[in-house]
C-alpha cells in the first residue's frame, strides 16, 4: 500500500509541470510581431515560416538584401491572411547602430515588436594551435555581441510594454564541445550565460528570456563549416550526429517550445535535450522529478561521450607528434 502511494506521487509529481503548462496553455502568436535575426536563410528563415504559418507579422534580418528579398517572397506564399506583414530589414548584427536602426525602422512597418529570436551566428571549425586571434574575436563579435546587439536594441521597448519573448539562439556545441571548435564554441557557451542573467533581471518586466541549443542542423551555413572542419571533428560530429536535422524540425520543435513558455527550448535530438536537463543549474527546468529520475543513465551517457571526445584529442596529438 505505501509503495503504491509512493508510486502515485512520483506519477503525480512528473505530470504536474504538463498540467501546469496545460493549464497556462500556448501562447497565441496570431497578430505578434516577431523578428529574426539570420531570418533569409538555415534555421532563420524556418523559424520565420513557423511563425508565419501562426499568422505572425515576421521581419527577417539579415545582411544580403538579395537573400532577403527571396526570402520574403517564398515566406509570404505561406501566409494566412492578406493582413499580414512579412517584411525584411538589412543590417550586420555586429554594427550595434545599424541593428538599432533596422529595428526602428521594422516597427515602423510591422509594429512594436512582441518576439525577437536572437539567431544570427557563423562558425569557423580549426585547431586551437593553427587558428588565428582574429578568428576568435570575430566569432565573439558575431555570435556573442551580435545577439547583445539585437537584444539591446529590443529590450527597452519590451521591458516598457512590460510584454514580449526573447529567444537566444546557441548550439549543441554549448553542451558539448570539442576539438574544432575553440573559437565558436566559446561564443555559444557565453550566451548560456547571457540567457540565465537577462531571465533574471527581465522577470519583474512579464519579458520572458529563452534560449535553444540546435543540433547539426542542414542549412548553408553548416555546409560551409563543413569545408574547414578538422578531421577529427568531422569525425566525431558524424559518429554522435550521423546526418544532420532538416531545418523545418529544428525550428518547429523550437517554436512549439517557445509556444508552452519552456526556458530550454528543445531540439528534435532527445538524448541532446537530456543533456540539457543535466547542466540547468541554477534555471527552469522541464521537469525536475523525471530529470532526477534519469539522472543516473544520464551520468553514464555523458562518461561515454566524454572518453569519445578524449579519444580524438590523444589521436589528434599523437598525429601531431608524429608530424
Amino acid at each position: 500500500m505505501y509503495l503504491q502511494a509512493a508510486f502515485s506521487l512520483l506519477a503525480l509529481c512528473i505530470a504536474l509541470p504538463v498540467v501546469k503548462r496545460l493549464l497556462r496553455g500556448r501562447v497565441d502568436y496570431s497578430g505578434k510581431h516577431v523578428l529574426i535575426t539570420g531570418g533569409s536563410s538555415g534555421i532563420g528563415k524556418s523559424i520565420a515560416r513557423e511563425f508565419v504559418r501562426n499568422g505572425s507579422h515576421v521581419t527577417i534580418l539579415a545582411r544580403t538584401e538579395s537573400k532577403l528579398k527571396a526570402a520574403c517572397e517564398e515566406l509570404r506564399k505561406g501566409a494566412t491572411g492578406a493582413e499580414q506583414k512579412i517584411e525584411y530589414a538589412v543590417a550586420d548584427v555586429s554594427d550595434f547602430q545599424a541593428v538599432k536602426a533596422a529595428v526602428e525602422s521594422s516597427e515602423k512597418k510591422a509594429g512594436p515588436i512582441d518576439v525577437v529570436i536572437a539567431n544570427a551566428g557563423s562558425s569557423q571549425p580549426g585547431y586551437f594551435l593553427e587558428q588565428d586571434v582574429s578568428v576568435f574575436r570575430k566569432a565573439m563579435e558575431g555570435n556573442y555581441m551580435g545577439t547583445v546587439n539585437i537584444i539591446k536594441a529590443v529590450a527597452p521597448s519590451l521591458t516598457q510594454r512590460r510584454q514580449g519573448q526573447i529567444v537566444i539562439v546557441a548550439s549543441a556545441a554549448a553542451v558539448v564541445s570539442f576539438i574544432g571548435y575553440s573559437s565558436y564554441a566559446p561564443s555559444k557557451w557565453a550566451l548560456r550565460g547571457l540567457a540565465d542573467t537577462l531571465r533574471n533581471e527581465l522577470l519583474g518586466f512579464d519579458v520572458t528570456v529563452h534560449i535553444a541549443y540546435p543540433p547539426d542542423t542542414d542549412t548553408p551555413g553548416f555546409e560551409e563549416e563543413n569545408k574547414a572542419k578538422p578531421a577529427e571533428c568531422a569525425a566525431f560530429s558524424q559518429l554522435i550526429g550521423g546526418k544532420p536535422y532538416p531545418a523545418d524540425e529544428v525550428a518547429r520543435h523550437l517554436v512549439n517550445g517557445l509556444a508552452w513558455r519552456m526556458y530550454h527550448l528543445p531540439s528534435p535530438d532527445f538524448i541532446q535535450n537530456r543533456l540539457v536537463d543535466t547542466m540547468a543549474g541554477v534555471s527552469p527546468r522541464s521537469n525536475a522529478v523525471l530529470e532526477w529520475l534519469t539522472l543516473p543513465l544520464l551520468a553514464f551517457i555523458e562518461w561515454v561521450v566524454l572518453l569519445l571526445v578524449d579519444s580524438f584529442g590523444r589521436k589528434y596529438g599523437s598525429k601531431k607528434k608524429r608530424e
